[in-house]
């Protein structure tokens, strides 16, 4: 079984981010006129005007998404250090995420990585269960 480090578990939550913002809306947004839709014309297709792109997760990066929202929900307890977490997988800067928290800047990067380690721990203690160690590979063996 291939051994866990903090940058696997940083990478996890900052790709798991990275999912959340491609997944579809929970609630869609209605239309707000009742004009019948028309395709462009084919002249227009890819001219001047932008086409609209929209990435989509793969089955993949919603299981690593699944995997830490589980963390985030059953390894950690307190609900600031997930929101830390959080908000620093959403690759905010150190400052801004102090002055959101109250803290200084150094002692959030201090919290944030004080959790990832126990993170990591609680994953080594627990590695010798089967649910754990599939999660433990699906963490580490990120992409082949």
């Amino acid at each position: 079984m291939p051994e866990i480090t903090t940058q696997d578990i940083i990478n996890l939550f900052e790709d798991a981010a990275r999912t959340d913002r491609r997944l579809p809306r929970a609630i869609k947004k209605q239309k707000t006129t009742a004009w019948m839709d028309h395709t462009q014309e084919k002249m227009y297709q890819h001219s001047y005007y932008a086409a609209n792109y929209r990435i989509v997760p793969t089955s993949k990066d919603i299981s690593r998404w699944w995997i830490a929202s589980e963390i985030l929900r059953s390894v950690v307890e307190d609900v600031e250090k997930k929101k830390l977490i959080w908000v620093r997988a959403n690759k905010y800067p150190w400052t801004v995420i102090g002055r959101r928290f109250g803290y200084h800047r150094r002692k959030v990067k201090q919290m944030f990585e004080e959790e990832i380690i126990y993170i990591r721990l609680w994953f080594q203690l627990h590695s010798n269960h089967k649910k754990v160690s599939d999660m433990i590979d699906k963490i580490v063996l990120k992409k082949e």
